[in-house]
């Protein structure tokens, strides 16, 4: 299996950004077959993944400024924009953008809102304090002619289990993949660890998409083999012909050879 980067560009301010992240998966537009993975799978749960990963770049000091002379890099990505604070959303913004020689383009404009247990808006970045993250993220990803445009509308609840600080994520995405509309995604109960400044791979919860012919199911299942070699159930489900077919992404977002289901 081929493992393409997929693009981004986007139509907004020039503002909130995040650190790099590959998309895999073969990508088709063969919508009428009886199986296409095209890496939305691998896409999606990449993204939701992926998205857990900067808030460590938020700086404790409210009055942060953005870097000179264009921002810094982060493994391969152009932060142009790094995190901060804007008082007119009381939300933390950033914009970043990736290409490579291979044609493959990448645009993410993050915006963050934080808030305490009394539900009111912070402009300073504290762990201990956070109780709830409120994450809008529009990324646009482009090779050639295929483009995916996604919104993704998340809210992180944090909670402590065992003594161990985990968010839980729910969500919407909209947007088109291939100039495929979704007619609707969703994210349920994505829970992730949160230490090292940063919300770990998912060990469980859901990410679901639904397009005109197929649809698509993201079980992530955590460690329980111990070698992470298998960490999302990928369910595809031919709504013309009721043909399902399970794939595997692993922990990089690898997509396993899709097996057809008795």
């Amino acid at each position: 299996m081929k493992h393409y980067k997929l693009t981004l560009s986007l139509q907004t301010l020039a503002l909130a950004g995040a650190a790099s992240l590959l998309l895999t998966g073969c990508l088709t537009n063969k919508e009428n077959d009886s199986f296409a993975s095209d890496g939305q799978s691998a896409y999606m749960a990449s993204e939701v993944d992926q998205m857990g990963q900067v808030y460590d770049q938020i700086s404790p000091d409210a009055a942060a400024k953005t870097s000179a002379f264009g921002g810094f890099t982060i493994t391969g990505e152009k932060v142009i924009e790094p995190f901060k604070y804007d008082s007119s959303c009381t939300c933390f913004i950033r914009h970043a953008t990736y290409s490579n020689i291979e044609g493959f383009e990448r645009d993410r404009l993050d915006s963050v809102t934080l808030l305490d247990s009394t539900g009111a808006t912070m402009n300073v970045f504290n762990k201990a304090v956070v109780s709830k993250i409120i994450h809008k993220r529009n990324v646009v990803k482009t090779k050639g002619s295929r483009e995916a445009d996604i919104r993704f509308d998340i809210t992180v609840d944090i909670k402590t289990d065992a003594g161990v600080r985990k968010g839980e994520w729910n969500g919407t995405m909209t947007g088109s993949y291939n100039n495929q509309e979704f007619k609707s995604g969703t994210i349920t109960k994505v829970v992730r660890v949160w230490e090292d400044g940063r919300f770990h791979f998912p060990e469980s919860g859901t990410v679901e998409i639904d397009r005109p012919v197929f649809h698509f199911l993201v079980e992530f299942l955590g460690d329980s083999a111990g070698s992470r070699s298998l960490t999302a159930k990928v369910t595809i489900t031919n709504k013309v012909n009721n043909k399902i077919h399970i794939l595997w992404v692993d922990k990089d977002y690898n997509e396993t050879e899709p097996v057809e289901a008795p």
